[in-house]
């Protein structure tokens, strides 16, 4: 088994073979039989699909109690230092989740943490601000969306992404 030294080593190039893998192929797509629509993936499927992506990484996917899908990505690997620009292995996850039909329409919680060095929420907002806009680029709903700070012990260390997919009964 891989030492989780090595694996944090390899996830950003791993982030970058799987964004890079998705620019350069173009999806296998069967067209439905003439007159039907496809069934649409459900979040705890895209939890498993993604899950199988980022396997071996310190990316986290889990299903809430409320049915909602929850990414967490260690700040190291979203963010550079005192920055707020989103980083390739944050950007990795953040196409996959943009682009999947099990999340469109949903609703969508960015929680990000600041420096862990200095006080104040201003880094952690624009932070969680930058993840929206990077989803946002990609087609998900700018008015779907709430942003905050993370603060706190334990919190501080990840960017947390939250998705709950919109009822059917409103499609």
């Amino acid at each position: 088994m891989a030492s989780e030294s090595s694996l944090r080593r390899a996830f950003p190039l791993i982030c970058a073979a799987l964004w890079l893998g998705g620019c350069a192929t173009a999806p296998s797509v069967t067209a439905p039989p003439k007159g039907t629509t496809p069934p649409r993936p459900t979040l705890a499927q895209e939890r498993q699909r993604i899950g199988d992506l980022f396997q071996g990484t310190p990316v986290t996917l889990a299903m809430d109690g409320d049915s909602s899908l929850r990414a967490e990505v260690p700040l190291k690997f979203s963010f550079d230092p005192g920055r707020a620009v989103v980083k390739p292995p944050l950007a990795a996850l953040l196409d996959r989740l943009a682009g999947s039909p099990a999340t469109r329409g949903g609703s969508w919680v960015v929680a990000a943490p600041g420096d862990p060095k200095s006080k104040g929420n201003s880094l952690a907002l624009e932070r969680a601000a930058s993840t929206r806009d990077y989803l946002v680029g990609r087609g998900a709903d700018p008015l779907r969306f709430s942003v905050s700070a993370l603060g706190g012990a334990g919190e501080a260390a990840v960017i947390r992404i939250v998705v709950k997919a919109q009822p059917s009964s409103t499609r």
